[in-house]
C-alpha cells in the first residue's frame, strides 16, 4: 500500500517554493551602476506584485527616500530567483513640538510565497533593535495600507494599533495620525474617510482573492473595506502603531509563539 503524503508534502505541493534566503542592501552603499541594475531588478519584481506605480516613483518610495536611514531585504527562493522585497526607512520629525522617530516600509511579495509575515518581521526586526538602542524615545510605524490583509495581519500581532475593529481611535492619536499623513504628503482620498489616503498601489490578485478578502468575516477586515472602500484603485488606509516596548514585545512573543505551533504542528504531521 502506498505511503499517504503528510500534511507538510501536501502543502508543499500547494506551494512551489519557499523562501531559502534573502540579502540586506544599503541602497547608499551602491555605486551608480550597481544601484541602475538593482533597480532594475527590484522593480520588475514590483510590477508582477502591484500595479500603478512608475519607476521613478517607485525608486524615490522605495530606493531613494529622503530617510535618515534605508535598508531593503530581497526574498529569494531555493533557485536564487528573487521572491519579495521589503524596504524600511527610519525618519526623525518634529510633530506637535515633540522629537519623533517614525518607522515606514514598503513590502511585496509573490502570492505563492506569501503568509508568512517575513517582510512585517524584517521591519519590526530594524524596529527593535532601534528600541533597545533608543529606550527612551518616542517611536512609531506609519503605514498606509493598501490591502486588507496587511491591517489583518497586524491585528494578529500588535496588542495596540490604531484603528481597530473594537474601539474608536483616540482623539490624540487620530490627531497624530493626521498630522503625520500631512508630514509625509500622504494626500487623503476626497469624499471618503479620513484614514483614506492616495497611495497608488494596486495589489494584483485574482477574482478568487479579491472575493475571499471582501466577505472575510474577520471585524478588522470589515473595518478596512468599508472605511477604504478604494483600495481596490490603490487607496491606502492610514495606520498607526507605538513601538513601545510593551507593544514590541508582545507581538514578538506571539510571533514567536506562532512560529513554534506551526513546528510541532508539522514535525508530528
Amino acid at each position: 500500500m502506498l505511503n499517504q503524503p503528510t500534511k507538510r508534502e501536501r502543502d508543499i505541493t500547494l506551494i512551489p517554493d519557499i523562501i531559502r534566503g534573502s540579502d540586506l542592501i544599503d541602497p547608499a552603499s551602491l555605486s551608480t551602476t550597481e544601484k541602475e541594475h538593482f533597480v532594475d531588478s527590484l522593480y520588475r519584481l514590483h510590477s508582477q506584485i502591484f500595479d500603478g506605480v512608475e519607476r521613478a516613483d517607485f525608486v524615490s518610495y522605495v530606493v531613494d527616500s529622503p530617510a535618515d536611514w534605508t535598508r531593503i531585504r530581497v526574498y529569494k527562493n531555493s533557485l536564487n530567483e528573487w521572491v519579495g522585497y521589503c524596504s524600511v526607512h527610519r525618519f526623525n520629525k518634529k510633530v506637535f513640538g515633540r522629537s519623533l522617530v517614525i518607522f515606514r516600509a514598503e513590502a511585496g511579495i509573490l502570492r505563492s510565497y506569501r503568509g508568512r509575515s517575513q517582510t512585517l518581521w524584517f521591519a519590526f526586526n530594524e524596529a527593535i533593535k532601534y528600541r533597545i538602542r533608543h529606550p527612551f524615545s518616542e517611536i512609531y510605524y506609519l503605514g498606509s495600507f493598501v490591502h486588507p490583509s496587511v491591517l489583518y495581519m497586524f491585528s494578529r500581532y500588535f496588542s495596540k494599533y490604531y484603528p481597530r475593529a473594537d474601539t474608536p481611535t483616540p482623539p490624540l492619536i487620530k490627531d497624530l495620525m493626521l498630522e503625520l499623513a500631512k508630514v509625509f504628503n500622504i494626500e487623503p482620498v476626497e469624499k471618503q474617510d479620513e484614514l483614506a489616503r492616495k497611495v497608488g498601489w494596486v495589489t494584483k490578485e485574482s477574482v478568487e482573492d479579491r472575493a475571499f478578502w471582501q466577505n472575510h468575516p474577520h471585524p478588522v477586515v470589515k473595518l478596512y473595506i468599508e472605511t477604504n472602500p478604494g483600495y481596490i484603485y490603490g487607496n491606502g488606509l492610514l495606520t498607526l502603531v507605538p513601538l513601545a516596548f510593551g507593544n514590541i514585545f508582545i507581538s514578538l512573543a506571539k510571533y514567536l509563539n506562532n512560529k513554534l505551533k506551526k513546528r510541532l504542528f508539522d514535525s508530528n504531521d
